[in-house]
């Protein structure tokens, strides 16, 4: 299990359980399937806030070459906070040090295919409810980014000013807004 160093005392009940301890706060039945962590990244510049996003690879099934914030989903018995240090981890390289301001998510649906093969015809599909929790974190190195190509092939510093050029859904687009509007804090 990975451990960070660092979670801010001001992080809110969720960073703290697991997934399912977080659906089992649900009461009502828009209760999620499953739960992702997304983690803003500050960018090596302080004069002009940014945030780290990465470009989806092509082959993947959902939302191919679109561009988002590190993450992923919680594995089962993973505390939410572990699984930011994770994915963080996995996909950039980057050792977290701190976990610091969860800033607001969102829920969307996808197909959720029962093999991860990109070809399998006869694959299964299902639709699912997803909700993203969002969290600002501090990395050790920055210099020492290096993306997982069987996630992510190419990566940006996003600004407010640039966050249009990206190709990203709005909700994700509304993630990265919120996300350097939080590290700017």
């Amino acid at each position: 299990m990975t451990k960070c160093t660092t979670i801010d005392a001001s992080l809110g009940p969720a960073a703290r359980m697991t997934a399912e301890e977080y659906l089992g706060t649900y009461k009502d039945a828009l209760k999620p399937h499953r739960i992702v962590i997304g983690a803003a990244i500050a960018g090596p510049t302080k004069d002009k806030p940014s945030v780290l996003v990465v470009q989806r690879s092509a082959h993947e099934r959902s939302y191919p070459n679109e561009w988002e914030i590190p993450g992923g989903h919680v594995d089962p018995g993973e505390l939410i906070v572990d699984t930011v240090v994770r994915e963080v981890l996995e996909e950039t390289s980057l050792v977290v040090t701190k976990v610091f301001n969860e800033f607001p998510g969102f829920s969307y649906w996808s197909t959720k295919y029962e093999s991860d093969e990109s070809n399998d015809v006869n694959d299964t599909a299902r639709s699912i409810c997803t909700q993203q929790l969002n969290f600002c974190v501090e990395v050790r190195d920055i210099n020492a980014l290096k993306l997982n190509p069987d996630e992510h092939q190419n990566y940006a510093w996003c600004t407010i000013d640039t966050v249009d050029q990206f190709k990203m859904t709005a909700p994700m687009r509304k993630v990265v807004v919120n996300a350097i509007e939080a590290i700017s804090r």
